[in-house]
């Protein structure tokens, strides 16, 4: 765990050093499942966990490659969607959402390290890809056994997969940039169209997975013979 005003090695190699990130990118209190949760990740990974709060997110940011420009109007939630794909790309190694897990963390590394792949998940489920319609969406479903899921994986740092992934993701940012300034995010869950506690729809500016699954799931499948599969994936259960 990395304490608030320690410096980071901005050349950290996070996969040859067996690291697994967890995000907590909001001024919210941590409900006691979610305490519960990011213990067992401490507990059981037998991995260096770099915990990552709103206060040494900076501690990451490398001086030449700073958070785009968008990074103080996204809501919690696609704080923690943005700074995972920014991690892997600079730092790769672990991450996984704070869910419990009961899984060592090690064979997993040692698999991906023993391969040629630039990834290692668990296996998507179908409906884990609910956010992509069309014929597109219907393609990603049918061939989600060959696909990553979003909430637990490794990656190597600097790869042509997580240049593509950042690189994708920024330029959504891009585009959004303007209308996050004009209606930056009001609540961790902030969503386009949700409804506020007033009655009125969100004017936010971002679906709910637009920013991580609709790039990450496309991505994944173009490069899918990239990827390794591995039952890394935590438990889903009671989370919240």
């Amino acid at each position: 765990m990395t304490a608030p005003g320690t410096a980071t090695p901005h050349d950290l190699d996070a996969f040859a050093g067996r690291i697994v990130f967890c995000l907590w990118t909001g001024p919210e209190i941590m409900s006691d499942a979610r305490l519960r949760a990011l213990w067992t990740i401490f507990r059981n990974t037998g991995c260096g966990v770099a915990f990552i709060t709103r206060e040494t997110v900076g501690d990451w940011v490398k001086p030449d490659f700073p958070l785009h420009p968008a990074w103080p109007y996204l809501s919690s939630t696609h704080k923690a969607d943005y700074l995972r794909c920014y991690l892997m790309h600079h730092y790769g190694g672990g991450y996984t959402d704070i869910k419990s897990t009961s899984k060592r963390w090690g064979p997993f590394f040692d698999q991906l390290a023993a391969s040629d792949k630039l990834a290692l998940g668990y296996q998507e489920l179908a409906h884990g890809i609910p956010h992509i319609t069309g014929e597109l969406g219907d393609l990603l479903r049918r061939s989600h056994q060959e696909l990553i899921g979003l909430c637990a994986f490794i990656f190597r740092k600097g790869t042509a997969l997580t240049a593509a992934w950042l690189a994708r993701t920024e330029a959504l940012l891009d585009q959004k940039l303007e209308a996050l300034r004009r209606h930056p995010a009001i609540h961790p869950l902030d969503q386009t169209g949700v409804l506020l506690p007033n009655g009125q729809p969100s004017p936010y500016p971002l679906r709910w997975a637009e920013l991580l699954g609709e790039i990450f799931h496309p991505l994944t499948y173009e490069q899918r013979h990239q990827l390794l599969l591995s039952p890394i994936d935590p438990s889903f259960a009671s989370y919240r």
